[in-house]
């Protein structure tokens, strides 16, 4: 048995492969024929915005094949695979170049758009936060100059293993991720299970991970100059009401309450760069979409072209609607008031 700091672990085993879903070429080009019809919205019109949204989901149903849409209805349902890769699917025929500023073109098309508002909106809802990317629903992943050594979605260092937005209330969070290849060289994103970490980890580690003894930070992508932008105690690692595995932590920006805390956060991070992950290379018309709460992801450090879309959803926005009193077709939500609830 391996150990960590004096303390046993198990031997780590690699994760198990995720399943990787094609679509027909022959569909797919029928899909980007009825997606360049559609004009991407200014999504703050929020008419203009559920109307696109309508018509993305209509088309995911005509284009998703059978075997296809049974895969993601397993995966959204509530113990559904930890995470799912679908590759082959549109793009853009004539994509701009890559926006350096992390901000979509407004000369590109919204092929892609239509394809992810199409697959989440089936399953879900997309949500946003104003305080991140202008509340944007889907947001460019890109390199920004001036970030490049930032660990964000703008940077191009070793992006650390963490869950996004881990310090809102997790009732206000994101249930799960899709990352959506325009452009891609061949940076790896890096997937970690909150099932390889509890069959790792130690018994006592998994007991003091499961304590509220930790806040989390806000990440270097929000904005909120105005409001302390940090968690109140919570866990790290944990069993739900289902005995699912879960993981919220945001990566370097954990702050241990305790003594304990500090310790088990030293071994939790040891014990997880020890881990074998996945590593997907999210390629141009290659989904990857994961549980934020399943799951710990990451990325390789790189130098090349790379641009993906990244959108958030969850089960319902009712909640967050309700808690920030806001119009009730809302999609984006401010991170204060969240906060605050």
């Amino acid at each position: 048995m391996a150990s960590v700091q004096g303390f046993p672990i198990a031997t780590p085993r690699p994760i198990a492969a995720a399943p990787v879903l094609r679509l027909p070429s022959s569909t797919r080009n029928a899909w980007i024929r009825d997606a360049s019809t559609l004009d991407y919205p200014d999504y703050r019109d929020l008419d203009a915005w559920i109307a696109f949204s309508q018509r993305s989901v209509q088309l995911a149903r005509q284009h998703l094949l059978a075997n296809l849409t049974e895969a993601l209805r397993r995966f959204f349902s509530p113990a559904g695979e930890n995470y799912i890769v679908v590759e082959n699917l549109p793009v853009d025929p004539n994509l701009p170049p890559i926006p350096i500023d992390g901000v979509r073109p407004s000369s590109k098309q919204a092929v892609s758009e239509v394809v992810i508002a199409g697959i989440l909106g089936e399953w879900g809802s997309i949500v946003s936060y104003v305080n991140e990317k202008s509340g944007a629903p889907i947001h460019e992943v890109t390199p920004v100059p001036g970030m490049e050594r930032v660990q964000s979605n703008s940077g191009r260092v070793r992006f650390g293993f963490h869950s996004d937005n881990a310090f809102l209330p997790a009732r206000f969070r994101q249930r799960g991720l899709m990352l959506y290849g325009l452009r891609n060289d061949d940076t790896a994103t890096l997937i970690v299970t909150a099932d390889q970490i509890f069959e790792a980890a130690s018994a006592d580690l998994v007991a003091s991970l499961a304590k509220p003894i930790f806040r989390h930070a806000c990440p270097a992508s929000f904005s909120l100059s105005s409001s302390p932008a940090i968690s109140q105690p919570c866990p790290i690692l944990w069993r739900d009401e289902l005995g699912l595995a879960r993981v919220s932590a945001a990566s370097s920006s954990i702050e241990p309450l305790t003594t304990e805390a500090e310790g088990s956060l030293r071994r939790f991070r040891d014990l997880v760069a020890g881990l074998e992950p996945a590593r997907i290379v999210v390629r141009p018309g290659t989904a990857l979409l994961f549980k934020d709460d399943r799951v710990l992801h990451g990325r390789d450090p790189f130098s090349g072209l790379r641009w993906l879309q990244r959108a958030y959803f969850t089960d319902s926005l009712e909640a967050l609607r309700e808690a920030s009193g806001s119009d009730p077709r809302a999609f984006a939500f401010d991170a204060r008031m969240l906060l605050a609830k």
